[in-house]
């Protein structure tokens, strides 16, 4: 069922992308596209897409940038997390600050050739750890996994620490 629904999902956005782009150049150019050859291209990339993201272990929604999850880490401090975050988070690749309230830790990631970079916010509210993921530059959203890279990452921290707690 899975990679049915992966070819689906890709499907939609390459068709959604492919009908977008012939409604804005076909008229500038004088060409009329005909539907049946969107839906063509829009097949060929789908599938082309969904092989080479199955190939590295990912799935369409693991190549958008946003992620939003919250953890029960009850007893977690952030100047705790701070030291470990600066370990597994290499600072050629990210800069990690802990705010000066030690209220929340901002992980940014340094634009590569996967992607332009991004956010990671947490905050702890009631025993609960927020957490946002979202491309530095907003008209950026998508990157080839590295965001969700950045989120596992985040969770074998998170592991390690609850387990120290």
């Amino acid at each position: 069922m899975y990679p049915l629904r992966s070819i689906l999902v890709l499907l939609l956005f390459f068709f959604a992308l492919n009908v977008v782009g012939e409604l804005v150049t076909g008229p500038l150019m004088g060409d009329v596209v005909p539907t049946w050859k969107i839906a063509a291209v829009s097949l060929i990339s789908a599938l082309g897409a969904t092989y080479q993201l199955s190939r590295r272990g990912l799935k369409p929604g693991d190549v958008f940038k946003y992620f939003r999850r919250t953890y029960l880490v009850p007893g977690l401090e952030l100047e705790r997390l701070y030291p470990a975050l600066l370990e597994k988070f290499p600072p050629r690749e990210f800069k990690v600050d802990l705010s000066s309230d030690h209220q929340e830790i901002r992980i940014r990631r340094k634009a590569n050739w996967r992607s332009f970079g991004e956010v990671l916010s947490l905050k702890i509210r009631d025993a609960h750890l927020q957490l946002w993921i979202r491309p530095k530059y907003y008209i950026d959203v998508f990157d080839q996994g590295q965001a969700y890279e950045s989120l596992l990452q985040l969770e074998q921290v998170l592991n390690t620490e609850s387990y120290e707690a």
